[in-house]
């Protein structure tokens, strides 16, 4: 029985969580209109939307953004074949200071595809 897709999104990717051997990784840089995008399909097939965001002030923000309810997250993350995976960082974020407060333009937003098969 095939899991069930999750959206999932993180601060960033760490490649100990995919458990392949051999692994590709595809990036592309996103906008929030597509970010969008891809919460409202999730939110259509009843996908599981699974933060591992743990700063307050950027998941307040996606919570904005996407019509959601996340609660932030130090959760450690494993990946699944079929996640659709966001890592949302902020483009200049401050060494050993809490950024409170985080507008849309404060994002650099990326879409990843882990695959098996490398093209």
């Amino acid at each position: 029985m095939a899991e069930r897709r999750r959206l999932v999104i993180l601060n960033a990717l760490p490649l100990n969580s995919i458990p392949l051997t051999h692994f590709c990784v595809d990036v592309k840089r996103i906008d929030t209109d597509f970010l969008r995008h891809l919460a409202k399909e999730a939110k259509s097939i009843n996908a599981e939307i699974a933060n591992y965001i743990r700063h307050e002030a950027t998941v307040k923000l996606l919570n904005q953004l996407l019509n959601l309810s996340l609660e932030p997250s130090s959760g450690l993350y494993q990946w699944r074949e079929g996640d659709r995976i966001v890592v949302i960082t902020l483009k200049k974020p401050i060494r050993g200071q809490e950024v409170s407060e985080v507008k849309p333009e404060d994002l650099d937003i990326f879409h990843v595809y882990v695959s098996e098969v490398c093209y």
